[in-house]
């Protein structure tokens, strides 16, 4: 249970309005776009980047990114390829059961 009266007196907002407005602007940016495709099994994949894009992470992310390539690298002893020269298979979705 939430104690509003002490949410109300350290002026926080106890609506989900604003959450909403979030999710939406989010959602609505990257997959809801006329023309756009994605599938389910990456969705959360897209929107954690879109997050990343919105807080104004991003170089940070690609920094991280690069950093943790080289690292690994390093360790396994090979040269750093990041782009694959064949993509890998998209994955097969379910149909759902009608």
């Amino acid at each position: 249970m939430m104690n509003y009266d002490e949410l109300i007196a350290d002026d926080l907002e106890i609506s989900t309005g604003q959450i909403e407005g979030a999710v939406n602007y989010v959602l609505g940016l990257r997959c809801d776009h006329g023309g756009m495709r994605w599938i389910k099994e990456r969705a959360e994949a897209i929107l954690q980047l879109r997050c990343i894009d919105i807080n104004g992470d991003w170089e940070a992310f690609v920094d991280y990114v690069h950093d943790s390539a080289q690292r690994q690298a390093m360790e396994q002893g090979h040269p750093v390829r990041i782009q694959q020269q064949d993509p890998d298979e998209l994955p097969e979705v379910a149909e759902e059961a009608a």
